[in-house]
């Protein structure tokens, strides 16, 4: 059944799945690219938060927080030209 609906003919005067999803692309595009961007800016911040309390414990905690700060700089700079 969904096959033959799925290539059925249009009504006059209505656009067609594909007419849609094509004037839809760029607004789509730029949504999923502002969502990306949040998305890396809240694993940054959620990294530098890590970075920060294991670096204020001391110890040997020092090595997990210089992973944490640089996968923080590094999500960081793709949120930055996520949201640019």
């Amino acid at each position: 059944m969904l096959y033959q609906l799925s290539y059925a003919p249009g009504l006059p005067g209505h656009r067609s799945a594909g007419e849609n999803e094509a004037s839809l692309a760029p607004y789509t595009r730029v949504m999923q690219r502002r969502a990306l961007g949040l998305l890396f800016a809240v694993l940054a911040a959620g990294l530098g938060a890590i970075a920060f309390y294991s670096a204020s414990a001391g110890g040997g905690a020092w090595v997990l927080a210089v992973a944490a700060g640089a996968l923080a700089v590094w999500m960081g700079s793709l949120a930055l030209r996520a949201l640019a």
